[in-house]
């Protein structure tokens, strides 16, 4: 699955304790644009930076491609970013 999306800021990486299994966690997020076909805003959310990709993930505007996967806890289905590719003149505004 392939979408448009606009990162506009990487938060800083966030780590502790688990409350709920007392396991070390690191997690990383950025606050992002889902876009249109035509450029316009579809909605604004924030997107789960994966381990493998926070040294990928910058601002700017890019092809994304996600994976479905069933959440450990919650067992609802949910996409995973699995790869960013910039769009070609489209910088970071």
């Amino acid at each position: 699955m392939q979408s448009i999306i606009q990162i506009l800021k990487v938060n800083d990486l966030k780590s502790g304790i688990s409350k709920k299994t007392g396991n070390p966690y690191e997690m990383q997020d950025a606050e992002a644009l889902l876009l249109n076909d035509d450029g316009s805003i579809g909605c604004v959310g924030v997107l789960q930076v994966p381990k493998a990709l926070r040294e990928v993930v910058k601002p700017g505007t890019f092809t994304a491609t996600f994976a479905l996967h069933a959440d450990f806890t919650s067992r609802r289905i949910t996409s995973i970013l699995t790869g960013l590719v910039p769009v070609p003149g489209r910088a970071a505004k």
